[in-house]
């Protein structure tokens, strides 16, 4: 399952999908320099389960990745990872300024 999420589309059809739009709103609502973020589920037949989001932000691509016992647990782990690079991002943005 891939998921798109945008800054202004907020209704979501299913649990994860509202579930995640929920997790990662906090990151539009405190960096305006992200502009979508794009969810990608993985390992449905797996023990481990996978999460990679693709995080477009202004002018660049970033990747994150992570593993959990279930997509829920895998896109909190996943969102965790995506707080400590756009905080890297952010301190890089306003340094340059």
């Amino acid at each position: 399952m891939d998921l798109k999420i945008d800054k202004d589309y907020v209704d979501g059809n299913n649990y994860f999908e509202t579930y995640a739009r929920e997790k990662l709103k906090k990151y539009f609502d405190n960096y305006a320099f992200i502009e979508s973020i794009q969810i990608f589920c993985r390992g449905k037949q797996h023990k481990y389960k996978k999460v990679k989001l693709d995080v477009r932000i202004k002018g660049k691509n970033l990747f994150v990745e992570a593993r959990g016992g279930d997509h829920d647990h895998a896109l909190d782990a996943a969102a965790d990872k995506l707080y400590t690079i756009a905080e890297k991002y952010k301190t890089k943005l306003y340094k340059r300024a």
